[in-house]
């Protein structure tokens, strides 16, 4: 009988470090995972990361399908140990075909739709407007809308830092 008592004894301690010790695991933060998926995406002032308890959810606005599924992969593969799942809020805001060719007129609408924005620029190119500068992360969503009613060929913002 002692040496039954002994045995549970020995168990009940056995899974009571066990416990302990798992508890003890370092625990990576939300934040922590949101830097990391942050980084593997790049710099993408149009879409938004966020995480709770590993769940990273990407919201805001891209160009295309693929490049859609190519930020959700990359978001997975941040951190695939602390990375549960990825919820995917983006949304497909493709260019109109019937793009202005029109270089000039098209500067002169990039120049009213930015003279809000002191502290951004933009360059037209073949019906490509390329953006440079900085700006706050809460105008980023109207500015690409209003951008993209431009009907320019192609929209660059990647060299636009956001605050």
């Amino acid at each position: 009988m002692k040496s039954m008592i002994k045995s549970w004894v020995v168990i009940l301690l056995i899974v009571l470090i066990f416990s302990v010790l798992h508890r003890c695991k370092p625990q990576v933060s939300d934040v922590d995972v949101k830097a990391k998926v942050e980084s593997a995406l790049g710099s993408n002032p149009n879409v938004i990361v966020g995480v709770k308890r590993g769940k990273v959810t990407l919201s805001g606005i891209v160009a295309t399908e693929e490049e859609k599924r190519n930020l959700t992969a990359a978001a997975k593969e941040a951190d695939p140990q602390n990375v549960k799942d990825v919820i995917d809020d983006l949304t497909v805001a493709e260019l109109p075909q019937d793009s202005v060719t029109n270089d000039i007129e098209l500067t002169d609408q990039l120049q009213e739709v930015i003279k809000s924005h002191p502290s951004l620029n933009g360059q037209v190119k073949d019906g490509v407007i390329t953006m440079s500068g900085s700006m706050k992360q809460q105008d980023v969503q109207e500015l690409k809308v209003r951008l993209e009613e431009l009907r320019a060929k192609q929209l660059d913002m990647s060299s636009v830092k956001v605050n």
